[in-house]
């Protein structure tokens, strides 16, 4: 099942991706937050520690008096006597600054007040310290809430996709069992459920569509086999007459071969529609001796017209289905190469894994070959984009069998048409 694996996975990764991006800002808002309250904090303690040394009195206003606790050390200096300030401290700039020093970091305050300068620094290394504990506690979290968004999307996938799974197992039992129902049990009274009981319904629509049309095409068969069968039992006896001038024993012929066609013709159709078992002859047949008879029977189409037919063998060609429908197959593409074409030639060709009809007919237009092999495509004599006939019984052939026919035309030059694959297995 894979489409429903994808489901999953997509599923699977929209929780991943909604407790990334959660995380992400939460992480980043904690960090940021963090920092900032610390930079408040730590600019109060420097001001505050400034504003209380200068109301120590005059003392505190020698050069070089420095007062000391155990993270923050005040330095002041006079004009011209800056040397009693540590160097790396001399030359900042008013304000406040992060300084790196013996592997020790600092928050430093500079200040000028009156003549003399003072500078007082925070050893802030181990908040710095427990700084880098709290990120990497919140990558901890972090990676527990993408697990916990992980599970959480895993099950939930499964949660959602199970129904949806069960309902394609029984949709694709449909394929080899076309009479069975959906077990309507399996599913509540949600969304899936509604719409296994549509399906459920259209099903049921489907396959009551289906039997009538099998019980009408098998009606019509029975009813088309009999006339067939007169017909061409009525030409056997003709046939057999002793009196019978040439002309009267051509058009016999001709009868013979209709009726010969039709009912290789009916055959097809039930062997489309599923309502009868393959023929009996269903072993391989050359298709050289089919394609000659094919071309023999259908050369009425070609009446007077200058055309030359031609057969080339490029490689032998064994065709595994009833020689029937390879005769259906080959008369519908070679009728319609001669019913549409005025002069030139027709050209079928064998070769291995491919027959090819060619003509130089007056061709297809681009906007028609799309609806070619479809039923509805109506052949009108009164109009130059004529289409041709028969080739949705072709179609519905090489589906049958799981063979391809392709189109190459040009207008007023000619088509191509070519069917491949004989030698694939049936689908």
């Amino acid at each position: 099942m894979q489409k429903t694996k994808r489901l999953s996975r997509s599923i699977i990764l929209s929780f991943l991706l909604l407790g990334t991006v959660i995380t992400l800002l939460l992480g980043l808002s904690l960090v940021a937050a963090l920092k900032t309250v610390e930079i408040n904090i730590l600019d109060e303690i420097l001001h505050a520690e400034l504003k209380r040394f200068q109301q120590q009195g005059n003392d505190a206003q020698k050069s070089g008096f420095s007062h000391s606790r155990s993270t923050i050390v005040i330095y002041s200096a006079l004009p011209g006597e800056t040397d009693t300030i540590p160097e790396y401290l001399r030359k900042l700039p008013r304000g406040i600054h992060d300084v790196a020093y013996n592997g020790r970091d600092y928050r430093v305050l500079v200040e000028d007040i009156g003549d003399a300068r003072y500078a007082i620094k925070f050893d802030d290394t181990s908040i710095h310290k427990r700084e880098l504990e709290f990120i990497r506690l919140v990558g901890l979290c972090a990676f527990i809430t993408l697990l916990i968004a992980f599970i959480f999307g895993w099950r939930m996938a499964h949660y959602v996709i199970s129904p949806i799974r069960r309902l394609a197992y029984q949709v694709m039992a449909f394929k080899n069992q076309p009479g069975e129902v959906l077990d309507l049990s399996e599913f509540g009274n949600d969304e899936i459920g509604v719409l296994a009981h549509k399906l459920q319904h259209y099903h049921q629509q489907l396959q009551q569509l289906l039997s009538r049309e099998k019980e009408f095409a098998s009606n019509v068969s029975h009813e088309l086999r009999t006339p067939v069968t007169s017909i061409s039992m009525a030409a056997e006896v003709l046939a057999t007459k002793k009196d019978l001038s040439a002309a009267e024993y051509e058009r016999i012929q001709r009868i013979q071969r209709a009726a010969g066609e039709m009912s290789e013709l009916i055959e097809t159709f039930l062997v489309l529609a599923q309502l009868h078992n393959e023929p009996t002859d269903i072993g391989t047949h050359e298709m050289e001796p089919i394609v000659r008879k094919v071309i023999e029977q259908q050369r009425v189409w070609l009446g007077n017209k200058p055309v030359e037919v031609v057969v080339e063998e490029n490689g032998p060609l064994a065709v595994s289905a009833p020689s029937g429908i390879l005769s259906v197959l080959v008369a519908n593409l070679v009728r319609n190469a001669f019913r549409y074409t005025e002069r030139g030639s027709v050209v079928v060709t064998l070769g291995p894994d491919q027959l090819t009809v060619t003509d130089t007919g007056v061709g297809i237009d681009p906007g028609m070959q799309a609806q070619m092999f479809k039923g509805y495509a109506v052949y009108n004599p009164n109009n130059s984009d004529r289409v041709r006939l028969g080739l949705s019984i072709v179609q519905r052939i090489c589906e049958h069998y799981n063979w391809t026919i392709s189109v190459e035309s040009t207008k007023g030059q000619g088509s191509r048409f070519t069917v491949k694959g004989f030698g694939r297995e049936r689908g």
